[in-house]
């Protein structure tokens, strides 16, 4: 048994709030604390939004979801949070979500340890400050740098998609009421931020190149997507299941997919997280922090200005957004038929 003297931590909390492509990419980071101090207790505060791929995660021993957008925004919903946080007893919190917030939430658990990001805004919430380099390593090697203060290096940078047996299930009978078998391809048709959105006709116009290979397509997105789900099944034959999946089936769907295409969005890092060959579509962003592997192939714009974000935005700087527009489905077909081509046949085939 480990000794308190060689426990990095007795009892732990991360905050993650951010969106689903940021707790997927924090899967690592999780992992490696859990590791590094397998009788610590670990809590994960983290926005309802990513409740799908985290509730199975089997290295926490609980979890709070924090609800800032809704019943639990404001002053006193905010003093309930900080006074469970602090009948808690952390003795170590640790933030990979770069904001004001959860820097004050870490601060105000009352934890006598907190590690964070050196931010202008929220470094002096944190008694470990940890630098943030944008041009130097991932996105997910950036994070695990977080333990480094805790003596812990060179963790396993591989990120996980975390699913419960309830979200095969649901993904098995939404396959079977759209009568889809495989092979399929999971179609992502949606983004968090409008400029990094390929038109949800190409996803159609691909849906039919595909199917003439004999590839079925299946449509996910959020509520929010469900127009653009629309739009593409007009085009192309697709199964449109936007709007109608939770999470934990988004990545039970990508699980058993033969292919993913889709933007720079929160399911295509569920994707490789699921080892699913994917073809990443980049227009305002890059490619260039996430270290894809032989399984990803990336079709990345050529208008000029592209990358110009690092997160992307609600509107083009140039007014009319064109890098992704001018991406053909031709050209991301072609992609997706030499990864095929070159992805492994699976273990059971």
């Amino acid at each position: 048994m480990e000794t308190e003297r060689h426990m990095p931590y007795r009892n732990a909390l991360v905050i993650q709030t951010g969106f689903v492509g940021d707790m997927v990419l924090t899967s690592p980071l999780l992992r490696a604390l859990r590791n590094a101090a397998p009788e610590g207790r670990l809590t994960l505060l983290h926005d309802p939004r990513t409740e799908g791929i985290v509730r199975a995660c089997p290295h926490l021993d609980e979890r709070i979801v924090y609800r800032k957008r809704g019943e639990e925004r404001g002053f006193r919903a905010g003093l309930r949070l900080v006074r469970r946080l602090r009948a808690a007893r952390y003795d170590l919190v640790v933030s990979p979500h770069r904001s004001i917030r959860s820097g004050l939430l870490a601060f105000l658990s009352g934890a006598p340890r907190r590690i964070g990001f050196r931010h202008p805004s929220c470094s002096l919430f944190y008694t470990d400050v940890v630098d943030y380099n944008r041009w130097e390593g991932t996105f997910i090697r950036r994070k695990l740098r977080l333990l480094e203060p805790l003596g812990v290096e060179g963790a396993d940078e591989t990120p996980e998609l975390y699913l419960a047996a309830e979200d095969r299930e649901e993904a098995r009978l939404l396959l079977g009421d759209a009568e889809v078998r495989p092979p399929y391809a999971v179609l992502a048709v949606g983004s968090a931020w409008p400029t990094k959105r390929w038109p949800a006709e190409r996803f159609g116009e691909l849906a039919a190149l595909l199917a003439a290979d004999g590839i079925a397509s299946v449509a996910v997105g959020g509520p929010d997507e469900k127009d653009a789900g629309r739009r593409a099944a007009a085009i192309g034959p697709l199964a449109d299941l936007t709007g109608r999946t939770g999470l934990g089936a988004v990545g039970a769907l990508l699980e058993g997919a033969a292919l993913f295409v889709g933007n720079d969005s929160g399911v295509l890092h569920m994707a490789r997280a699921a080892r699913t060959p994917a073809v990443a579509l980049f227009g305002p962003t890059g490619p260039e922090q996430f270290a894809f592997d032989s399984l990803v192939r990336v079709v990345k714009s050529d208008e000029p200005c592209a990358p110009c974000s690092d997160h992307g935005g609600r509107e083009c700087p140039r007014g009319a957004p064109v890098c992704l527009a001018r991406i053909s489905a031709a050209r991301v077909k072609d992609e997706a038929s030499a990864l095929l081509r070159a992805a492994p046949e699976p273990a059971d085939a």
